[in-house]
């Protein structure tokens, strides 16, 4: 279709029109714009893929609402967007695959990342609550746990430094296969584990019961890249 065509189909919102773009076509159509230097056509094609995001966010309820869920959503929604535009940016300076299962199932996608950060910005409030051993085996609660020691492998990737990122891809490369798995699911956003069981978590794909088991490979697999990497002290 010629370029106009395009951005009037942009216009179209009935889902049932023959021809209304596919969320996933957009994302096609602005990925190729990385070979030409049309800013008004990507502005047209990030416009409507931004507002459709936008559509499918968490509800924020009243601009003063500040009940918890709304706030829970409110961080969920900033973060979402910041997401997919930093993939966005990324994938136009370096092609890679940040962006496929948004051309292949948009909906799941965005769907995807919803679930990971409402749960992210619970868990976040959650650091403020004063912290606590739990009852039955005295050892700091999940919420504690999941507080210390992170480490950003999708933010380390996108050093400006190309001689540490290709070591810190070598290193995730050399990872045992049974920790490299949990850090590739993790690349995902996929959710550790979830108490809705239609939703599909690293716990289950690796197939473990338990979800301490997928936070223990994680935290060792992050020690090793660390150590790999020669970053902080490894013998605590």
């Amino acid at each position: 279709m010629p370029r106009e065509k395009i951005v009037a189909a942009l216009k179209i919102r009935d889902r049932s029109s023959p021809h209304y773009l596919k969320s996933e076509c957009i994302v096609y159509l602005i990925r190729e714009t990385r070979a030409n230097n049309d800013e008004r056509y990507f502005d047209e094609l990030f416009r409507e893929l931004m507002r459709r995001i936008d559509a499918s966010l968490p509800r924020v309820v009243g601009e003063r609402a500040n009940g918890s869920e709304n706030v829970h959503a409110a961080a969920a929604r900033d973060h979402i967007t910041g997401k997919f535009i930093g993939n966005l940016v990324e994938d136009r300076s370096s092609p890679g695959s940040w962006l496929d299962y948004y051309e292949v199932m948009f909906a799941d996608a965005i769907a995807g990342l919803r679930t990971t950060y409402m749960y992210r910005a619970r868990r976040d409030s959650a650091r403020n609550e004063p912290i606590a051993a739990d009852d039955e085996t005295n050892e700091p609660s999940l919420a504690v746990e999941r507080a210390v020691g992170s480490f950003d492998i999708k933010k380390e990737l996108l050093s400006e430094d190309p001689i540490y990122r290709s070591r810190l891809i070598a290193a995730i490369r050399n990872l045992p296969d049974k920790h490299r798995r949990v850090i590739e699911l993790t690349m995902t956003e996929m959710p550790i584990d979830s108490s809705d069981d239609s939703v599909m978590t690293i716990r289950k794909m690796i197939g473990v019961k338990s979800e301490k088991t997928v936070r223990n490979r994680r935290d060792e697999a992050h020690r090793m890249l660390r150590e790999a990497l020669s970053i902080g002290d490894h013998n605590d």
